[in-house]
Parts: structure tokens; C-alpha cells; sequence
């Protein structure tokens, strides 16, 4: 019998602005689909009082997410439901200041499934965070 494998993936943008400026448009646990090239959609609400995202992705996959703790610059949640071959994923936003500029952390541990779910998480956390240095270069 084989045992899922615990991953860990983390990625990070510098970026030449205050972490408040840069958290003020990407803090919000529901405002990743107005960054986040491959995400179509994301509805925020409310099951036994936790907050939850539902995600479409432009491929039409849907993810369902819940929020477990936030603060300021930074927020975690784990994946409740979806399609990726991965369990027990628990991932963090996060901005800290650098100097005079910021770095964006984007973080997960999980266990994946199959071989393809680190490539699967690295390629959406890179396409993500390409998407806000694109943004805010301009």
C-alpha cells in the first residue's frame, strides 16, 4: 500500500511598492478573481460561520475553499472540495514589507495523489503571481 506524499510549494514576487498598497487589492479572500488570470469566478460566503470562496476556473473547474485565519497582510485557507489530486491542502497569502518595496508569499503543504499535483499548484501559484507583477508594473 502506498501513502499519499506531504508537499511543500512556495513561491514569492518582490515588488517595488508598501505591502499596504499591494495587500489592499489582493487581501481580500474574495478578490482573486480580479488578479488571478485562471480564476473566472470567486463567490464568497458564509456555512456554520465559516467564511468560504467558491472558485471557477476558466477551464470550468470548481474548488471550494474555507477560510481558517487571517490578519493583517496575510490570510490561510485550505482546500475543501475539488478535482486536483491533492488532500489536506493548507495554503497562505501573505505580503511583508522588504526594504522599500514588498515580497508576496504564496505558500501550501498538501498531499498529493498523483506525481502531477506539483506541477499542477507551482503553475497556478507562478501564472498568479506573474498576473500581479504584470499588474502592478503598469
Amino acid at each position: 500500500m502506498t501513502h499519499p506524499l506531504h508537499d511543500r510549494i512556495q513561491r514569492f514576487l518582490s515588488l517595488p511598492l508598501p505591502p499596504e498598497k499591494v495587500w489592499a487589492e489582493i487581501g481580500d479572500f474574495g478578490s482573486i478573481a480580479a488578479w488571478h488570470p485562471l480564476v473566472a469566478q470567486a463567490e464568497v460566503f458564509e456555512i456554520e460561520g465559516d467564511i468560504h470562496r467558491h472558485l471557477t476556473l476558466t477551464d470550468g473547474e470548481l474548488i471550494l475553499e474555507r477560510l481558517i485565519e487571517s490578519g493583517p497582510h496575510h490570510y490561510t485557507y485550505e482546500v475543501a472540495e475539488s478535482q486536483l489530486p491533492i488532500n489536506d491542502h493548507h495554503a497562505t497569502l501573505s505580503c511583508v514589507a522588504e526594504g522599500d518595496g514588498c515580497h508576496v508569499f504564496w505558500s501550501a503543504v498538501f498531499e498529493r495523489t498523483d506525481p502531477s499535483a506539483d506541477d499542477i499548484v507551482t503553475a497556478f501559484y507562478e501564472e498568479g503571481l506573474r498576473a500581479l507583477r504584470e499588474h502592478f508594473a503598469g
